[in-house]
């Protein structure tokens, strides 16, 4: 294979071709960090095997909060849950697992938001 040849089929690669190198050349040192943990975070997560994401909530817990998720869905207000199953989206999502679903920390409580923005 001639030079100019590798050199073009090269520059057709998603993920090493000018464009790429050009914009990882401008970043900074901090950037490229962020990037890099960026992506042992993502990759680091997945069971590309298994096709699932590793996590280390068990399973019965990801049944429950799945069990919530489609209330939310089917229309029911965060201030109509349980305190437990706030606590569990809590755990399971983040403590502003909420604003995923449009609402705002207020809606825990009391009707603040009437539609969601999703």
């Amino acid at each position: 294979m001639s030079e100019e040849t590798y050199i073009k089929q090269n520059d057709m690669d998603l993920f090493d071709n000018p464009m790429v190198r050009a914009a990882a050349a401008a970043m900074s040192t901090e950037d490229k960090q962020r990037y890099k943990e960026i992506g042992e975070e993502l990759y680091g997560n997945i069971d590309f095997e298994n096709s699932k994401v590793k996590t280390d909530t068990p399973e019965t817990m990801m049944q429950a909060a799945a069990y919530i998720i489609e209330q939310l869905k089917s229309g029911i207000h965060p201030s109509m849950m349980e305190d437990n199953e706030k606590a569990l989206m809590a755990d399971v999502f983040g403590e502003k697992w909420y604003e995923k679903y449009g609402y705002v920390e207020q809606d825990l409580t009391e009707i603040f938001t009437l539609t969601p923005t999703n």
